[in-house]
């Protein structure tokens, strides 16, 4: 595995967790649904970072 691809696939699961962060912040302050949507999209991209990561760290799904 480069050190490319674990890199970009890390930078996906710290914008995952911004997105969370900022959206579950802003919904709390603005008690307005639409941020909960932000915060559930952060998870999945957090989520989708990881599984990048681990499918090149360990060579391929099976």
């Amino acid at each position: 595995m480069s050190d490319t691809a674990a890199r970009r696939a890390l930078l996906v699961v710290f914008a995952g967790i911004a997105l969370t962060v900022l959206g579950t912040s802003l919904d709390t302050y603005t008690h307005r649904p639409v941020w909960r949507v932000l915060a559930v999209i952060g998870a999945l991209v957090h989520a989708a970072g990881w599984g990048m990561y681990l499918r090149r760290t360990r060579g391929g799904g099976s």
